[in-house]
């Protein structure tokens, strides 16, 4: 059935905009008539938000989406009827393309859908995971609960995402900074003094040399520079949306010293929460395995969760499979045999993902304590070289004078 976008005016004579599920032009104009809306635009639209697949996650913020899905829970615990709460929840909702998903979510639900098949028709804004717990709940009977626990999941995870933010803000705010300086210097500064030290004839020291061709190439070749970076970040990017080059970078990255450490510990804690809330939410371990993996942003990790869930399908136990897939530390497959022997598998994953937060957070500050220093001393040095190279000549000048 077609989904047409309209702007139109309700009882109050307010222009509202949304989307309607009708088999033409006509049938939904009537449909709209009936509840008291009065178009003036209609066309039709795309069931999915528009935009690269690249930056599908990107279309709606996980904080936003967990505000929304917020919402929704208290609505339905409310008692009101799941159509009631979406249609109520898209009038309040200001984020305009997460505004016009829930209308057309409430379209779908109306016309007989279930909610999680209506989610899984906007991939872009709801991921697998989402889409599985709604799911979840559905068959459970238990909806609302379902979308406590997403809820809880986004603010969560948008909190996590915060404070990696907000730590590495300074050690990215000095970087830019010296690079701004770096270019200021090499394209005004340098170029400026050149003059002095050309006019003087004597052979210039060699760091002085080396700065004055820095500067023209920034000043000369700025633009075959510029191109050159622009096309080794083109052929980079290419090279990293290939199979083989993210898992080739995936590899490496988890590997560096403090840097794979709390990629891996994040990454850990991701998992082991994701899982255990799906667990306990009552979706079969085998989905929830399968879900959690696609969520998973290091392909080695996924890839670890695949080869888990296949032994799992194959009658190992998730501890024994976690220890054979080589990627997780000995704590998250012994806590997870405790809890396969007590059945309360979904309460040691999350026992695991609160200690590996706790440690993600301790490894931050660790490392942007030891960045910070390198940083400042990285930046001295190249100021240094800088100033040294433009004092030489002018020492040397002054000898000559004397």
């Amino acid at each position: 059935m077609p989904l047409f976008a309209y702007r139109a005016k309700d009882s109050h004579l307010k222009v509202i905009e949304g989307t309607i599920d009708a088999d033409n032009e006509a049938a939904a104009i009537a449909r709209l008539g009936r509840e008291g809306v009065f178009p003036f635009s209609l066309s039709e639209a795309s069931r999915t938000v528009p935009g690269p697949e690249l930056f599908a996650r990107r279309v709606v913020s996980t904080r936003t989406l967990a505000y929304a899905t917020r919402q929704l829970a208290d609505l339905l615990s409310g008692g009101l009827p799941l159509l009631s709460a979406l249609s109520l929840l898209a009038k309040q909702t200001e984020h305009r393309t997460l505004r016009r998903v829930i209308e057309a979510l409430a379209a779908s639900v109306r016309d007989g859908r279930s909610l999680s098949d209506a989610l899984a028709e906007h991939p872009q804004v709801f991921p697998p995971l989402y889409c599985g717990m709604v799911r979840a709940g559905e068959v459970g009977g238990a909806l609302e609960q379902a979308l406590a626990r997403l809820a809880d999941l986004g603010e969560h995870e948008a909190e996590l995402r915060s404070r990696i933010n907000s730590a590495f803000a300074y050690p990215l705010f000095v970087l830019f900074m010296a690079c701004v300086m770096t270019i200021f210097l090499m394209t005004y500064v340098i170029p400026t003094l050149s003059l002095v030290f050309i006019e003087s004839g004597q052979l210039l020291p060699l760091p002085t040399r080396i700065l004055l061709a820095l500067s023209r190439v920034f000043t000369r070749w700025w633009w075959a520079l510029g191109a050159g970076l622009l096309a080794v970040a083109g052929l980079v990017r290419a090279w990293y949306a290939s199979p083989g080059g993210r898992a080739a970078v995936d590899r490496a990255l988890i590997v560096v010293p403090g840097f794979g450490t709390l990629m891996r510990k994040l990454e850990t804690a991701q998992f082991t929460r994701n899982l255990g809330v799906m667990v306990g939410q009552g979706v079969p371990l085998l989905q929830a395995l399968e879900v959690v993996g696609q969520n998973l942003s290091n392909a080695v990790l996924r890839r670890a969760v695949e080869q888990v869930q296949l032994a799992v399908g194959e009658g190992s136990s998730v501890a024994a499979a976690l220890t054979a897939s080589g990627q997780f530390p000995v704590f998250v497959s012994n806590m997870v045999a405790v809890g396969e022997e007590s059945g309360t598998i979904d309460a040691a994953l999350l026992k695991v993902a609160t200690a590996y937060e706790r440690e993600a957070d301790r490894a931050i500050r660790t490392l942007t304590t030891i960045l910070e220093p390198i940083l400042l001393v990285a930046v001295g040095g190249i100021v240094m070289f800088i100033v040294l190279a433009m004092l030489l000549p002018i020492f040397q000048i002054g000898l000559v004078v004397q």
